[in-house]
């Protein structure tokens, strides 16, 4: 295991959370999902990746009862879209214009994924504003195409899904399971802990979901630890020993089996985020101080605790900043960038 050096706790993430941003970026048909600086890009219109990602938000932040009268419109909102958004096959579309208008025939298999497991999540908080009752038509139809799915990070989105899900709607769970597991036999040597020949994006999404799926495991012991081996790989490569902290790899190059070490930019506040998910379940699974100890040092990343010294997160208007590049930030200020934010707040208040 690698140990990236302890961090100050983050449980004041979420406390000091400010929705301003998102606030701006909400309409009454979904969430912009990108920005010039800190204003909406409306010429990009809107994505149901975001919109999932903002279900997921609202839900979260409706439980805990944090700024009630937005999230609950903003849950509305969301599955509004995603219900516009379902083909009657079970699909959805993925982009639409300022309008609302469909720009797609179907979205992609990650947006499916996605899409998915904001579903699954307010189908099992069942709240006002997002009841079960409403979901489960759209969630059913989906559902069949489960095993039409190819990528195997749209099989760990589908499997986070289903770990959310009553145990009755989760025939595909342990074939999904299985798929990442060889996966990892098929690519993993002394030097390469890892399910692909490349790290790429979301890294941290298919070890986090072999970790909530593991219960549908024959052995779950066996699955946890192909996880774990996976998330410490990726902890191992990322980790940044000059600053204590964590560089996500960067989507410039990326980080190729053979490579020395992974492309430094340019680095996605959507793969900090979701090693601080990560790095929360293994914590709680394991019980090791070792994993929260990560998980605050990537959200620390956000904080400034990066290469460049550089705040991502602007607490005074809430908003986050799209990349760290050689340069300095990236300075528009999309979705995706701060629903990463807000899901890894989130995260670490459950820990």
């Amino acid at each position: 295991m690698t140990t990236i050096e302890k961090a100050a706790s983050n449980n004041r993430a979420l406390s000091t959370l400010n929705l301003s941003h998102l606030k701006r970026l909400t309409t009454n048909i979904g969430v912009w999902q990108h920005c010039i600086g800190s204003e909406p890009n409306v010429r990009h219109g809107y994505s149901i990746d975001d919109v999932a990602r903002a279900l997921i938000v609202a839900v979260e932040l409706g439980k805990r009862s944090i700024e009630l009268p937005f999230v609950a419109r903003l849950g509305d909102i969301c599955l509004r879209f995603i219900e516009q958004a379902a083909l009657p096959d079970g699909r959805f579309h993925n982009f639409a214009d300022k309008k609302g208008k469909w720009l797609d025939s179907v979205g992609s298999e990650d947006s499916y994924g996605r899409t998915l497991w904001a579903l699954a999540v307010a189908y099992q908080a069942n709240q006002d504003f997002a009841p079960a009752s409403r979901i489960q038509g759209v969630l059913d139809r989906a559902m069949h195409h489960i095993s039409l799915m190819g990528s195997l990070r749209t099989r760990g989105f589908i499997l986070q899904a289903l770990s959310y899900l009553p145990d009755e709607m989760c025939r595909h769970a342990a074939g999904l399971l299985n798929v990442l597991e060889m996966a990892y036999y098929d690519h993993n040597t002394a030097k390469w802990q890892w399910y692909e020949p490349s790290m790429t994006y979301c890294n941290a999404r298919v070890p986090l979901a072999m970790l909530l799926g593991s219960k549908f495991s024959d052995d779950p012991a066996e699955t946890v630890t192909v996880a774990l081996k996976m998330l410490d790989f990726l902890l191992k490569s990322t980790a940044q020993p000059e600053i204590g902290g964590y560089a996500p790899v960067g989507n410039n190059g990326w980080f190729k089996k053979g490579d020395k070490r992974p492309a430094i930019f340019d680095q996605q506040p959507v793969d900090a985020g979701v090693l601080v998910e990560a790095c929360v379940a293994a914590a709680r699974m394991t019980g090791h101080e070792h994993y929260s100890e990560c998980a605050n040092a990537a959200m620390e990343w956000y904080e400034g605790r990066n290469i460049h010294e550089l705040p991502m997160y602007r607490e005074e208007s809430g908003g986050v900043f799209d990349a760290l590049t050689p340069y300095g930030v990236n300075s528009n200020q999309g979705a995706e960038s701060i629903l990463s934010y807000c899901l890894a707040a989130i995260a670490l208040d459950s820990a």
